[in-house]
C-alpha cells in the first residue's frame, strides 16, 4: 500500500495536536470562474427536479429527513407530518372515515387497473414460454426449455380471470356508488 504525502501531513498534523503543539496551517486558495448559461434544460432534468425530494417540506418549511418523509413526499408531495396534521384535522372534523374510504377505493381501482393489464399481458402469451438455461461447466451451451399449457386450459384460465375481474369491478361500483349518495 502507498503512503501518500498528503496522509503523510494529515499524521503529522494528529501528532502535533496530540503532542499540545499548534499544527501547521495551511491556506487553501480556489478560483471559481464565471459559470456559463446553460441555453435550454433538458427533459430529463425537469423530471428530476420534480421527482427528487426536497430538503424542506414545501408545506411546513420543515426539513425532510425521515424515511417516512421520503414515502410521504413521493405519495402526497409533502412531508410525514403534515400528513399527520391533515388526517388528524378530518378526524377532528368528521371526514376521516369519508376520505379513509375514498382512498382504499382509489387503492382497489389501481389494483384492479394493474390486474387488468396482467391478464391482458398473459393472454398475448398464448399459454406458450420459452425460458433459456445456460447448461455445463466447461462446455457451455444455451438450453431452450418451451412451456405450454394448452389451448382448452389457457382459454378456460383467461375466462375465469375475466369473469373474477368483473365481479371486482362489480363491487367498486357498488361500493363507490354507497360513497357518492349521502
Amino acid at each position: 500500500m502507498g503512503y501518500s504525502k498528503e496522509q503523510e501531513r494529515q499524521n503529522k498534523v494528529l501528532g502535533d495536536l496530540l503532542a499540545g503543539r499548534e499544527p501547521e496551517k495551511r491556506i487553501m486558495v480556489g478560483y471559481e470562474g464565471q459559470k456559463e448559461k446553460q441555453g435550454v434544460e433538458s427533459d430529463l432534468t425537469k423530471i428530476m427536479q420534480e421527482v427528487r425530494m426536497p430538503l424542506f417540506c414545501p408545506e411546513c418549511d420543515k426539513v425532510m429527513k425521515k424515511k417516512l418523509d421520503n414515502k410521504f413526499w413521493r405519495l402526497m408531495g409533502h412531508c410525514f407530518d403534515c400528513q399527520i396534521e391533515i388526517e388528524n384535522k378530518l378526524r377532528i372534523e368528521g371526514k376521516y372515515d369519508e376520505w379513509e374510504k375514498k382512498k382504499i377505493l382509489e387503492n382497489k381501482k389501481s389494483f384492479l387497473h394493474d390486474l387488468k393489464q396482467s391478464i391482458d399481458d398473459f393472454e398475448k402469451t398464448e399459454g406458450k414460454a420459452e425460458f433459456f438455461n445456460s447448461v455445463g461447466v466447461r462446455e457451455v451451451e444455451l438450453e431452450t426449455e418451451k412451456w405450454s399449457m394448452g389451448e382448452e386450459r389457457f382459454n378456460k384460465l383467461i375466462t375465469e380471470a375475466r369473469e373474477y375481474i368483473q365481479s371486482l369491478e362489480d363491487e367498486i361500483e357498488d361500493e363507490q356508488q354507497k360513497i357518492d349518495s349521502p
